[in-house]
């Protein structure tokens, strides 16, 4: 008897308990409230869901601080809803919602309709602003909106399908009123934005280099641009932007890096640049390049006088600087070994040029000063008891002064036929061995 009561009680319990386990599954629940206003009526709609199926026949609460007309306890239709009064004043409400021993709460502002426009501007980091027109936090198309500021922003808009209208960046720091207008409504709000930062460019053109000063997209007149740089430049200095936001300042003479600095008020903008000579191509004549140098300097003021800039630009940059230009190298005509005046063969240059040949009249090893048993007279040396009587001697002396000339016409004539060879060589004739003057038969070269 006990054993039978005991098992009965056990299959009691576990029936119950089976029982029990849907039931607290049923229990978990995801109840949710939410309000929103209708742009049309301004009334207020209360929906309850359950993991997002509508609840019918949940008791929703309504209170506020105020006296609002929709306070009070409802129970929601088969779609879940209840209908609050439109507001006759913007009111703070607390919302709950109970179904199947859960609840769920919400807080809202209820607006009236007159009161339910609204507009924000939020300024992004590309320094734009988005203003936003809303009606009950739903966008508005093509409501106006109208924006009083100091600056190129100001002026009338219309939203988009957004809702929308973007303003770009004012060029100073500034506060904008913003009013948006939608039919007989309208809102009003005031934003700070942030002027748009001094910039400052430097651009190599074919007619100079251009620094230009900018802030807000606008050029900036009067800005102090201060241009330093690495190398030797003449542009370097303090200048001042004309109207244009601009500084020109010369060509380059050579390669250079330079960092341009532009100060307006209390702002100030840095840029570095790389200026090069590429402009100089060598496939076109020099003279074009010097020309285009100089007349980049004509609207340019220059770092000392034009003309040592000039001349640093054409030392740097001429092609006949290279070192294979003509003049410098090696094998250029007059440096060369083999050039006429240089070679071993050359004339006055050879072994044997007249003059210089061992067989030349005074260059021979026979010549009669060399023989101590000859008469001497070749160098006027000869004992006194080798000449003859006095009158002989001036015979001799007569002679010797024919033959003197004689040696010097000669001479002349071997220097003429010298002239007349380089002459030839200059000319590009009688390079033969067999023109008149170099056979070795010619006079003077037997």
């Amino acid at each position: 008897m006990n054993r039978s009561r005991t098992l009965t009680v056990a299959v009691v319990v576990a029936l119950v308990g089976m029982l029990a386990i849907p039931m607290a599954a049923t229990a978990a629940t995801d109840l949710a409230v939410d309000v929103e206003q209708d742009p049309d009526t301004g009334e207020a709609v209360v929906t309850v869901v359950d993991n997002g199926t509508a609840v019918e026949n949940a008791t929703v609460t309504v209170a506020s601080a105020s006296n609002y007309t929709g306070n009070g306890t409802y129970g929601t239709d088969a779609n879940g809803t209840v209908v609050l009064p439109e507001p006759t004043e913007t009111v703070s409400v607390t919302v709950n919602a109970s179904g199947d021993n859960v609840t769920a709460s919400t807080q809202t502002e209820l607006v009236p309709r007159e009161d339910s426009l609204d507009v924000t501007a939020n300024q992004s980091a590309d320094g734009s602003t988005t203003v936003t027109v809303t009606r009950y936090d739903e966008p508005v198309e093509n409501a106006s909106v109208a924006v009083d500021a100091d600056d190129a922003i100001g002026g009338n808009y219309t939203t988009d399908g957004n809702g929308t209208v973007t303003l770009e960046q004012p060029a100073d720091d500034l506060d904008a009123t913003i009013v948006a207008t939608e039919g007989n409504r309208s809102a009003e709000t005031v934003v700070a934005l942030s002027g748009a930062d001094l910039d400052v460019t430097a651009d190599q053109r074919d007619d100079g280099v251009v620094v230009t000063a900018t802030d807000g997209g606008e050029a900036v007149e009067n800005a102090t641009v201060e241009v330093e740089s690495n190398d030797s430049y003449a542009g370097t200095g303090t200048y001042a932007t004309d109207g244009d936001g601009e500084v020109a300042l010369p060509l380059p003479t050579a390669n250079v890096t330079i960092e341009v600095t532009a100060t307006d008020g209390n702002e100030s903008a840095t840029t570095t640049a790389d200026l090069t000579v590429d402009f100089v191509n060598p496939q076109e004549p020099f003279g074009l390049a010097v020309s285009q140098f100089v007349s980049a300097l004509q609207n340019v003021a220059v770092d000392g006088p034009p003309g040592q800039v000039i001349s640093e630009f054409v030392t740097s940059n001429n092609p006949g600087n290279a070192d294979e230009a003509p003049g410098q190298s090696g094998e250029a005509p007059g440096q060369s070994d083999e050039a006429p005046g240089n070679s071993g063969d050359a004339p006055g240059q050879s072994g044997g040029a007249p003059g210089n040949s061992g067989d030349a009249p005074g260059q021979s090893d026979d010549a009669d000063d060399e023989d101590d048993d000859g008469p001497g007279a070749a160098n006027g040396n000869a004992p006194d008891d080798a000449g003859p009587d006095s009158e002989a001697e001036s015979e001799d002396d007569e002679e010797s002064d024919d033959e003197t000339e004689t040696e010097a016409t000669e001479a002349d004539d071997e220097d003429d036929a010298d002239d007349d060879d380089e002459d030839a060589d200059d000319n590009g004739d009688s390079g033969s061995d067999d023109a008149p003057g170099n056979s070795g038969n010619a006079p003077g070269r037997s």
